[in-house]
């Protein structure tokens, strides 16, 4: 008698287990439906599309100050240059610059134009 009440327990606590179990597994998914269509939604929004374009530009611009930083450092350590050498990587490092200033100000006047469409819609 003592093993049909062990045996009725054991099942008992088994199928309470897979129904927890069970409902578990069914919320995760109807959670992560929900968030699936949040997700899709979102990633359609304006605004979602205007973050994920000033991400790109902080990205460029920070790409630009390294270069300025690395272009201002590069003659750091030019000591032991001729004055011919030295001439040339200031030739260099001054046309350098005008490019990187060239490209900074066509990221800066990127979003003008930007705005300047949204406003034309």
């Amino acid at each position: 008698m003592l093993y049909l009440y062990l045996c009725l327990a054991l099942c008992a606590m088994f199928l309470t287990f897979s129904a927890g179990r069970y409902l578990s597994a069914k919320t995760r998914l109807v959670e992560k439906t929900i968030d699936e269509t949040i997700a899709r939604k979102i990633s359609v929004s304006p605004i979602k599309i205007e973050l994920a374009r000033l991400k790109e530009e902080n990205g460029v611009m920070r790409n630009l100050l390294t270069d300025m930083v690395e272009n201002e450092a590069s003659l750091a350590h030019a000591s032991y240059m001729s004055e011919a050498d030295k001439a040339r990587a200031i030739d260099s490092r001054t046309s350098r610059r005008r490019e990187i200033f060239g490209e900074a100000l066509l990221v800066l006047r990127r979003p003008e134009r930007s705005a300047s469409r949204q406003f034309n819609i």
